[in-house]
């Protein structure tokens, strides 16, 4: 119980100091603090069109923490608002080991709906029924973690599910958010791939987006503008050059360098700050940690003074001066890492 006491003490010191309502940084999927970068913007309107037209099957792609489960939410906050248009199931995470039947099963279970026997037949007959029955409302099924569904009977059913149709649409959108792996499950099933109305790929948050992402985070968790974490230009390429753009790395990045700014009662959080960060809170990652170090260089900050000597013994002379005796370390220990690579 006691530690328990000292993590809540820490976690409401670091709100208080920068003076916010919550939590800016949060390692879950909230809504409320989805920004929206230019990829995501592209990939929610094409979704819609897909999904509103009835066009049948879209498939979001994109590596681990690209947004997509924030992006399956705003698609689930935006038909849960108009309810009596869409009709919405969704099956999360499906289990590699399941039979056709077995997934089967969860979709019919996820639509309510009660087939008269335990049989395929049964089960594809009230689904068949359902869907003709709700044909005025737009019937969707989403699946997240669709790369766990690697069997090509798996594909073969949601092929069949959704195969009814009318003369204009389907009657049955299948929306599938799944890892870049599941690319190589869907070329070896070319019947279903064909069928796939829409593929789009998630990439990597530019630097300019970075910014605006980390300070509409901040400003969504509210309170004193003036006592708000402020992360300069250096911080800024730091993070992107550790992250490589991705979203969920550079949210836990600046979870854990608020605290180290809070204890050192700064915020102006800089990329000695987050050089020190990456240092005490990542797992070790030489090729990352070179390009922070490299990203650090290319953007002193007022509070940092970064001097470079190249003598003609290579990287092992390369040399940082960090004002701040704190992060001084961390940094050295970051540059000597990258000076071993060289």
């Amino acid at each position: 119980m006691a530690s328990v006491s000292v993590s809540m003490e820490g976690d409401y010191s670091y709100l208080s100091f920068f003076g916010l309502r919550e939590e800016p940084f949060a390692p879950t999927a909230d809504p409320t603090y989805f920004y929206a970068t230019r990829e995501h913007r592209e990939c929610l309107f094409r979704v819609w069109n897909s999904i509103d037209s009835r066009h049948g099957i879209a498939v979001i792609l994109g590596n681990y923490g690209t947004g997509k489960t924030a992006l399956l939410r705003k698609l689930l906050t935006g038909m849960a608002a108009a309810k009596d248009r869409y009709i919405t199931s969704i099956v999360g995470s499906p289990i590699p080991s399941w039979t056709s039947f077995a997934l089967l099963e969860t979709v019919v279970d996820q639509f309510r709906l009660q087939p008269s026997r335990r049989s395929f037949g049964a089960y594809m007959e009230a689904l068949n029924r359902y869907l003709l029955a709700n044909r005025d409302h737009i019937c969707t099924l989403i699946i997240d973690d669709a790369q766990n569904l690697n069997k090509r009977g798996q594909l073969e059913l949601l092929r069949l599910a959704q195969n009814l149709e009318t003369h204009q649409h389907k009657l049955l959108n299948l929306v599938f958010f799944a890892q870049l792996e599941w690319i190589e499950v869907l070329r070896a099933a070319p019947n279903f791939e064909q069928r796939i109305n829409l593929t789009y790929t998630l990439k990597p948050v530019p630097l300019d987006e970075t910014r605006h992402l980390i300070e509409f985070r901040v400003r969504q968790a509210g309170g004193a503008s003036e006592r708000r974490p402020v992360f300069n230009d250096g911080a800024l390429r730091v993070i992107h050059a550790f992250a490589e753009g991705n979203p969920r790395v550079i949210v836990t990045l600046c979870r854990n360098a608020l605290l180290v700014a809070s204890q050192i009662k700064t915020r102006q959080v800089g990329s000695e700050v987050i050089l020190h960060t990456i240092e005490k809170t990542t797992v070790p990652d030489a090729d990352k940690r070179a390009r922070a170090v490299a990203a650090a260089r290319l953007a002193p900050t007022a509070n940092t003074t970064v001097s470079l000597r190249r003598e003609e013994r290579g990287p092992r002379e390369q040399m940082v001066s960090i004002q701040n005796p704190r992060d001084k370390r961390a940094a050295e220990l970051l540059l000597k890492a990258a000076a071993k690579r060289g």
